[in-house]
């Protein structure tokens, strides 16, 4: 039985990214709010994700940048050998000053407005949390994020050197040699990082290539990434053995080829799960996907218990951080206004993965524009390679840039793009579609010479010629 009765118009049960947004919003809007996390604070990005991903990929990229300069001519009169151990305790302190504003707001908040435990629902109007605090509401907002999940053959070595991102920038030093499984975001950023600072890494892939649809950039993208570390893609493992230590991975190539390799450590990333476990959803009858992820009205961010929204992981578990915290701003709008509520502008699609060479999507992908065309909109695609200019002077060629162009305006719809400066160029191209320029427009936008920037250019006149050849019947 609970001892303490709590009262609030909107309750928001998670303190990540998607959450502290709802609160912040719901609180300036005059609500009496009340902020439910059941730990560690911090939200995942900064404890699990960008941030730590982020350093790795700095420190990383410090080493190769020592180890390639012989490419401009020059050589050193020192071992450039690399000495890791202590990356992780840096990482850690880095981390920890990332968090302090985050953890500094949660402990801002009255005491009476936080509650840290874990919750679960009783009804659609009322929260237990720790079994000790009944909380009524009029409205919610779930934004509890999601976990890395540990696949089931893997499980039993849990504690003997497989990890996930939850454990593995907890330990005391980076391992001698690593397989990552799982070709999104965490596992190629974590990849070629882990490589650059000298441990052995293999990163065995499914189909596909992080977020990516465009089979001509992913083509790109993994031919420059197997210059740099082991990606084994559209594989099957067949056995994992645990020796003394390390493990051994048996498994089947694209040729169906057998293979074994040893390492010393497994790190899981293909498997993400929201958070829900516990929260009794189904008791008050919610709509959950096939993936467990929380069912809702994209434009409201209302699930189908009308008064209870969700943003963040528990929607999408493929979410960046920024449609993130645009989600539970949303969603703390809206249940404050409740039932009046608006729709929000979709987010606009930006999305960029700090690989080398980096890789970008911007407004509409290759498979949006294709089921687009399906319904009567034509478009024409252009492409470019990073093999001549300021790419060439810097030893950064070899990378891809494909954009789409609605045939009748003119407008770009989109573009995929794996290439040195990547994300510079990706938002570049996000202003421009977001102006509505045509390309025409975007190819006479004054570029210096050499620059990176002036693959956009010959990018927007290789789509106006296509779309002129295309005219003529060419």
């Amino acid at each position: 039985m609970s001892e303490f009765v709590l009262t609030c118009d909107t309750v928001i049960i998670g303190a990540g990214t998607a959450g502290l947004e709802a609160f912040m919003k719901a609180s300036a809007s005059g609500a009496y709010c009340i902020l439910v996390e059941s730990g560690p604070l911090g939200t995942s990005a900064k404890r699990t994700g960008d941030t730590p991903l982020s350093y790795l990929s700095a420190a990383g990229q410090s080493c190769h940048a020592i180890h390639s300069i012989e490419r401009f001519g020059l050589t050193t009169k020192f071992d450039p050998a690399i000495d890791n151990h202590h990356v992780l305790n840096n990482l850690r302190a880095v981390r920890a000053k990332d968090t302090s504003e985050i953890l500094s707001f949660i402990y801002r908040i009255p005491e009476s407005n936080r509650l840290i435990g874990r919750a679960h629902f009783i009804d659609a109007n009322t929260l237990m949390v720790n079994e000790s605090h009944t909380v009524k509401f009029k409205t919610a907002v779930i934004a509890t994020g999601s976990v890395p999940v540990v696949p089931y053959e893997l499980s039993k070595y849990q504690s003997q050197g497989v990890y996930t991102t939850q454990d593995f920038f907890e330990l005391d030093q980076l391992p001698q040699s690593i397989a990552i499984f799982g070709s999104n975001r965490e596992g190629l950023q974590l990849g070629q990082a882990l490589s650059y600072l000298g441990v052995r890494v293999v990163v065995f892939g499914n189909n596909g290539l992080w977020n990516l649809t465009d089979e001509s950039v992913i083509s790109a993208a993994v031919d420059a990434f197997n210059e740099r570390f082991d990606l084994v893609l559209n594989s099957y493992t067949t056995a994992i053995e645990k020796y003394e230590r390390g493990f051994g991975i048996y498994y089947l190539d694209s040729d169906n080829y057998e293979n074994h390799m040893g390492v010393d450590t497994i790190l899981t990333c293909s498997i993400r799960y929201p958070k829900l476990d516990g929260l009794n959803l189904r008791a008050i009858g919610m709509d959950v996907d096939r993936n467990g992820c929380i069912k809702i009205n994209e434009q409201t961010m209302q699930t189908s218990i009308a008064h209870i929204f969700a943003a963040g992981d528990v929607t999408n578990t493929t979410m960046t951080t920024d449609k993130a915290r645009q989600q539970g701003a949303a969603a703390g709008t809206n249940a404050v206004t409740w039932p009046d509520v608006k729709q929000c502008q979709p987010a606009f699609a930006l999305n960029i993965l700090a690989t080398d060479p980096e890789m970008a999507m911007v407004g509409m992908s290759y498979e949006e524009v294709k089921v687009r065309a399906r319904a009567g909109n034509s478009f024409i695609s252009a492409e470019v390679r990073s093999n001549s200019g300021l790419f060439l002077i810097t030893h950064n060629d070899g990378g891809l840039l494909r954009m789409y162009v609605d045939e009748s305006s003119h407008k770009i719809l989109g573009a995929e793009l794996c290439m040195h400066d990547a994300s510079h160029l990706a938002h570049l191209l996000a202003m421009a579609i977001a102006q509505e320029l045509t390309i025409e427009q975007v190819a006479q936008l004054p570029y210096f010479t050499p620059s990176y920037e002036a693959v956009i250019k010959s990018a927007c006149e290789q789509a106006i010629k296509n779309i002129a050849r295309k005219a003529v019947g060419l």
